[in-house]
């Protein structure tokens, strides 16, 4: 049985639960830190931090400069013109500041401004995701009875690009049609980015999959992205393929409340899995749909495993579905 509500118990033998996964705050990397970790800058202009992964503190200083006094609607051009590509700019709910995220090849920026955040949001992995039969408004709460849990890879299906997360999450009715069809990314307290309605549930199919797909929105200012969110913990994760989930690789997720690079290895399927691999890695609710993906590379970029989907016995071991097949099952491209 699987479940992903947060007021849904987990049981001790067999537990299928909400799996999830999510943005963290959390104070900056020390100074010297290596590529993988954000080493703070010397503020300029305007800004209240300024950190850099795998890039020199003059690059990011250099942005902050060109920032300066910038209007939140000026703030993507100007990441353009300085040669990074914008992930996403978020309030960080107090000061009247927010956070804004950009990537240069492997490299990653984190600037904190004042003033209101710029409309700069897309898909990452890693996001808070919710489900909701009712409709869903950005800026909005989540309706009541819906469903939270985590944003997985990000997927191309034809020409569209698409998001994958636990197909539970979204449930099903009686006659197996998608339960809570509505869908967006939250941040905080407040729904940041309304997604749309479910494309692909695979687990309407008898004997399916438990992965669904959602809109991934594309274009100025919805820069959806395949890497992995951690927020200002750490610099984001780059996908750089898949890989198989051999019993004793190494691997990690990141989820909404557990929070990021939970690591263990794959162990076996169980009884009663449904024959999906499971791990040492303990998972709670809220993770459903989280990425599960390789250790993380020395260049900060790892490889898609599965998409976390429940949760085993006891030890609440998180088990997944593999990569491969989700992808087969979707006829769909893992974005790299």
């Amino acid at each position: 049985m699987r479940v992903c509500q947060h007021r849904v118990a987990m049981k001790a033998a067999l537990t299928a639960g909400v799996l999830a996964a999510a943005t963290l705050l959390a104070a900056a990397a020390p100074a010297g830190a290596q590529t993988g970790r954000y080493t703070p800058c010397e503020k300029t202009g305007d800004a209240i931090l300024v950190d850099v992964s795998a890039a020199p503190c003059e690059d990011a200083r250099a942005v902050a400069t060109a920032l300066t006094g910038v209007p939140p609607e000026g703030v993507e051009t100007v990441l353009r013109a300085q040669g990074w590509t914008p992930l996403r700019g978020s309030a960080t709910g107090f000061d009247d500041s927010y956070d804004l995220f950009a990537t240069r090849g492997r490299a990653a920026l984190f600037i904190r401004r004042r003033g209101p955040a710029p409309d700069l949001e897309g898909w990452a992995a890693g996001r808070e995701l919710v489900f909701s039969r009712n409709r869903l408004a950005r800026g909005a709460r989540a309706p009541r009875g819906s469903a939270v849990c985590t944003s997985g890879f990000l997927v191309r299906i034809g020409r569209s690009l698409g998001g994958l997360s636990a197909g539970h999450c979204a449930g099903l009715t009686k006659k197996r049609t998608t339960l809570r069809r509505n869908t967006a990314l939250r941040e905080t307290r407040e729904l940041s980015l309304v997604l749309g309605g479910v494309q692909r549930n695979l687990r309407r199919k008898r004997r399916g999959r438990d992965v669904l797909v959602v809109p991934a929105p594309s274009g100025p200012g919805r820069p959806s992205a395949p890497v992995i969110d951690r927020g200002i913990l750490a610099p984001p994760l780059f996908v750089a393929g898949s890989a198989r989930p051999r019993i004793g690789r190494n691997v990690c997720f990141s989820g909404r409340t557990s929070g990021i690079d939970q690591c263990g290895e794959i162990i076996r399927s169980f009884p009663g899995t449904g024959g999906i691999p499971c791990t040492t890695i303990t998972a709670s609710p809220g993770d459903s749909g989280s990425p599960v993906y390789t250790a993380p590379s020395p260049d900060g970029s790892v490889r898609a495993v599965g998409i976390a989907v429940l949760v085993f016995g006891p030890l609440q071991s998180m088990c997944f579905e593999p990569i491969g097949p989700v992808l087969r099952a979707l006829d769909a491209r893992l974005v790299t």
